[in-house]
């Protein structure tokens, strides 16, 4: 599977609102989303989590949930 990631912000913000949230990871700062229309499993992480505030999130497409 081709990785999609959204970086936009005004992207991330508008795709999130058709999702549904699942889980919060607050360790991680990771939160896991369904798309009940299609099935596709997402989540907002922050991979530059050392710059200040977490550095900007990102919206990644994932194949399955850590915990499936």
């Amino acid at each position: 599977m081709n990785s999609t990631i959204i970086q936009s912000g005004v992207v991330i913000d508008k795709k999130i609102s058709t999702l549904k949230e699942v889980k919060v990871d607050a360790i991680n700062w990771a939160i896991f989303y369904f798309d009940e229309k299609n099935g596709e499993k997402w989540v907002e992480e922050y991979p530059l989590s050392y710059l200040q505030a977490g550095g900007p999130p990102q919206l990644r497409l994932i194949e399955k949930s850590p915990w499936e």
